[in-house]
């Protein structure tokens, strides 16, 4: 199969709103993802598991776009704009360009430009294609997240969502705490669900680097490495221990 053929092929996945599928067909097992240096992950398996916890987060797929594409020797781009809701009900929407590197039909590096376009290089525009109000139950059949049909338009994820939401609320937590949280980055989290010392000791840091670098450039640059290892502590009431690592961090690193 000719690169073109197998990144429409890949795209049409992703564009189904089939994102974990298509990345469990297309990827090799040794693939590494990246969007800037400090944030990388380094096999298959390790994306994997940060792309089920990110969309364990997502009540409902609204739209997928794929805006345009382009094929250089093994290199590959596709311009994109994801539209999800998470479980609180929040927008999230994402503009990037993918950039993939292509062996032995497979992908064995993938890059994420956010808010980057491919308008300077010659494109060939993809049909514009919807993932109408898809549950996330589709797009992560194998992470078993609880969603409703796909047919249903995000109508019931919203009521299932409706109860953890509040009750998430009422425990929420002032993440600033943490080393290397500052306001800005509280709210993309708590937008992203988490929203306690508990939501953020449970989350991989590469998990969090998704967060972080699809909100753009500003926000990449910091590292999450820590923020688990210091919720953990603040979540068990352990303040000295707390303080006593963040006397020998910077910036949460």
């Amino acid at each position: 199969m000719k690169l073109q053929q197998q990144l429409e092929a890949l795209d049409a996945r992703v564009i189904a709103g089939d994102i974990l599928g298509a990345f469990d067909e297309f990827f090799a097992d040794n693939c590494i993802t990246h969007s800037n240096p400090q944030d990388m992950t380094h096999s298959k398996g390790q994306k994997s598991e940060a792309l089920r916890w990110f969309f364990s987060n997502i009540a409902s797929i609204n739209n997928i776009e794929r805006l345009a594409s382009v094929v250089d020797g093994t290199e590959t781009r596709s311009q994109f704009v994801f539209d999800f809701t998470n479980r609180q009900g929040q927008p999230m929407v994402f503009r990037e360009v993918i950039r993939r590197v292509w062996k032995d039909g497979k992908v064995v590096e993938e890059q994420y430009l956010v808010n980057d376009t491919l308008t300077a290089q010659p494109v060939q525009p993809a049909k514009k294609a919807v993932a109408a109000k898809k549950s996330t139950s589709d797009a992560e059949k194998p992470a078993k997240a609880a969603a409703a049909k796909t047919a249903t338009p995000a109508k019931a994820p919203a009521k299932k969502a409706a109860a953890p939401a509040a009750k998430k609320a009422a425990k929420a937590d002032d993440l600033t705490l943490i080393e290397g949280i500052g306001p800005k980055i509280a709210e993309l989290l708590v937008k992203a669900g988490i929203v306690s010392f508990a939501d953020l000791a449970a989350a991989k840091p590469a998990a969090i680097q998704t967060i972080l670098d699809a909100a753009g450039k500003k926000f990449q640059i910091h590292d999450p490495a820590t923020w688990p290892k210091q919720a953990a502590l603040a979540r068990d009431g352990k303040t000295a221990e707390l303080a006593k690592l963040q006397a020998e961090l910077k910036g949460g690193k």
